[in-house]
């Protein structure tokens, strides 16, 4: 290695040996499906004498840094007058240890921040930071050392770098880092193994977004999913929204572009289609497509009555309890049964019965201002359920994976969070990547959907099922206290009466959209998936960019990871006002030992708010925390329980 000096100076000097290394070889696209890339060894180390470097948190524009080439040449480096940017410049005072560049003949970058996105919880990376812009253009010329006469020069043409963790080094440092590259290496394969750089050119592009996610950025949503992807994918959007929408002004309007009030209102609204075209006709800059997440503009598509009846289930729609009855006694329904409103969301008024009078009760609870009054009944099926999503184009599946939904509060009612259950409403608890059931199960899924969206005529977007497996396999069972599926036992050498039949997949509902909340959150991280950037591209039809980007890790999963949600439930003596402050840095202040196996996490009530309890038909979640394991499935689950079990929060 080329060896160099290198001075941090803000404050104090502290002196640092710097050397770098690139590897001779850079993957042909002939050997390697991915976009080809060079990457270059940057090793810091500390003189003797020296102290090991802090943290940068002042102005950069105190800090500057010192070079010294090989013919004891000097130059000077200050963020301002660094070509690299800034946030190269801050990587460097960091202590940079690796960096990645793009080879190929295309010239774009797809999205400027794929690099650290890919990067997400990988266990040989402290943090990995990106260099690029959106749309980027790379030259595409493999990096000789001729080109390479100093560290600025490294910084100036990396596209992003890594910062490795240095536990990975034992034993001599020096006969270590060649072991420690090459962990990175690996891992640069496995993660970057598409083609990341555009073979044709692209262009800034602009979508109208009708609704921009209904809550505030700060108390959850899907509006930072949305808008910080078209960002880093160099889309401009435009909202048309209801006037008064926390985008239209205030500390988040940097997101969109444009803000043009447009009314949307929920249910029959015969003139919404009129006052999109209006809206978009009135803006004076070109708009290349039109997308939208909301619920309201799928209204067949996602009416759980049709999608009851579309596969064959028997059910029937009301609008009334007394009517719900009077039908379920016309036509002798055997329980148990399901019932929801038939333009339900967040499982909202979802119940399980077991009587005419749970029925009729059970009808009382939906909220009508929400869902409206029409309601679908119709069979419960007991087996395992999934998350199923699809990423279609031109009607193939180019990524499929599942999540299991574990057993809900009706499913399994000692699960709850609070001292008065809703024992026959569904609140979601556990969600858990990747799918543990048989991959029979799995490829009946994926078959059975696929045939069923050619049916409906959907091609080329995101599908997001809720299923469940009608004579399963497997079943929810408790081992060694433990939670998970499990086979059904076998009688004499036949199985159960559960198991005469073969497995079916039962449709619950369909969305031509991404899951919702954060279930998105744990397909990036365990697949390298991010299905808000490719909702965006789809509305743009950007094909090639939909097909590189749906490629998962090429090892597949890197982990088991479990989405817990905290749902409120409490007392019905109490006012229903939280009173605890965020549970999740409570959480982590009283349990330090559980930061490291939790990925992504959010609090999303705050103290004195008012929450709806779950017998109003509203189910409210109040946090999350993705937690994972690279051990085991069973690790997962049981950091999980224990997640939940420390989680602490008080209602008044």
């Amino acid at each position: 290695m080329a060896a160099h000096g290198i001075a941090i100076v803000s404050n104090n000097d502290i002196i640092f040996d710097c050397s770098w290394r690139i590897l001779d070889s850079c993957r042909p696209p002939h050997k390697f499906k991915g976009t080809p890339f060079q990457t270059i060894d940057v090793v810091f180390e500390a003189k003797q004498g020296s102290i090991a470097p802090p943290i940068f948190e002042g102005s950069l524009q105190d800090a500057q840094a010192v070079l010294t080439g090989e013919k004891g040449s000097l130059m000077r480096m200050t963020s301002t007058a660094f070509e690299g940017g800034s946030t190269a410049f801050k990587f460097l005072l960091e202590s940079l240890r690796a960096a990645t560049f793009p080879s190929n003949q295309g010239d774009f970058i797809i999205r400027s921040d794929i690099v650290p996105l890919q990067f997400i919880d990988c266990e040989v990376v402290a943090l990995a930071s990106s260099f690029a812009e959106p749309l980027q253009v790379y030259s595409g010329e493999p990096v000789s050392r001729d080109q390479l006469h100093g560290l600025d020069e490294i910084l100036k043409s990396s596209t992003a770098e890594l910062l490795l963790r240095d536990r990975h080094l034992t034993g001599d440092m020096r006969t270590g880092l060649g072991a420690f590259s090459s962990l990175a290496d690996a891992e640069l394969e496995n993660r970057l193994s598409f083609l990341w750089i555009a073979d044709e050119p692209l262009r800034r592009l602009r979508s109208a977004i009708v609704d921009g996610s209904r809550p505030h950025p700060d108390q959850g949503g899907t509006g930072p999913n949305i808008y910080l992807a078209a960002k880093v994918l160099g889309i401009d959007m435009v909202m048309l929204d209801n006037p008064g929408h926390s985008l239209e002004s205030g500390s988040y309007e940097h997101w969109r572009e444009a803000f043009i009030p447009t009314k949307l209102v929920k249910g029959a609204d015969p003139e919404f289609a009129g006052r999109i075209v209006a809206s978009v006709k009135s803006y004076d800059k070109p708009i290349d497509g039109i997308i939208t997440f909301w619920e309201q503009a799928y209204r067949i598509a996602t009416d759980k009555y049709k999608t009851s009846i579309f596969p064959g289930h028997v059910a029937f729609r009301a609008s009334s309890a007394e009517e719900a009855v009077r039908l379920a006694q016309e036509k002798m329904v055997e329980f148990l049964l399901i019932i929801k409103p038939c333009r339900g969301y967040s499982s909202d008024g979802v119940s399980r019965i077991s009587s005419l009078s749970e029925l009729s009760a059970a009808v009382s609870s939906i909220n009508t201002e929400r869902h409206g009054n029409e309601l679908v009944v119709e069979k419960y099926c007991s087996g395992p359920e999934v998350d199923a999503n699809f990423v279609l184009l031109d009607g193939e599946i180019i990524f499929f994976e599942c999540c299991d939904d574990f057993l809900k509060t009706a499913d399994n009612p000692n699960a709850c969070n609070g001292s008065s259950p809703a024992a026959s409403n569904f609140h979601e608890l556990n969600s858990v990547s990747p799918s543990a059931l048989p991959q029979k199960e799995l490829d009946l899924i994926r078959d059975n959907f696929h045939e069923m969206f050619s049916r409906l005529g959907f091609e080329s977007r995101i599908m997001h099922l809720e299923s469940r497996v009608e004579h399963s396999s497997v079943d929810y069972r408790q081992g060694d206290g433990v939670l998970d599926l499990a086979p059904l036992p076998v009688i004499n050498g036949n199985g159960t009466s559960t198991k005469s039949k073969e497995p079916a997949p039962w449709l619950i509902e369909i969305n031509p959209r991404p899951p919702g909340m954060k279930v998105t959150q744990i397909i990036e991280s365990t697949w390298g998936v991010d299905y808000w950037g490719l909702g965006m591209l789809f509305s743009l039809r950007d094909k090639p960019r939909v097909r590189a980007l749906s490629q998962p890790y090429e090892r597949g999963p890197q982990y088991t990871c479990v989405m817990v949600f905290i749902s409120a439930d409490y007392d019905t003596s109490c006012e229903g006002i939280f009173d605890s402050d965020d549970i999740c840095t409570d959480l982590f202040a009283r349990r330090p030992d559980l930061v490291k196996h939790v990925s992504r996490y959010g609090c999303l009530a705050t103290k004195g708010q008012r929450i709806p309890h779950p017998h109003t038909g509203i189910n409210t979640f109040m946090a999350y925390f993705n937690v994972f394991s690279r051990v085991s499935r069973r690790e997962a689950l049981e950091l999980a329980a224990v997640v939940r079990e420390e989680v602490r929060f008080v209602f008044r």
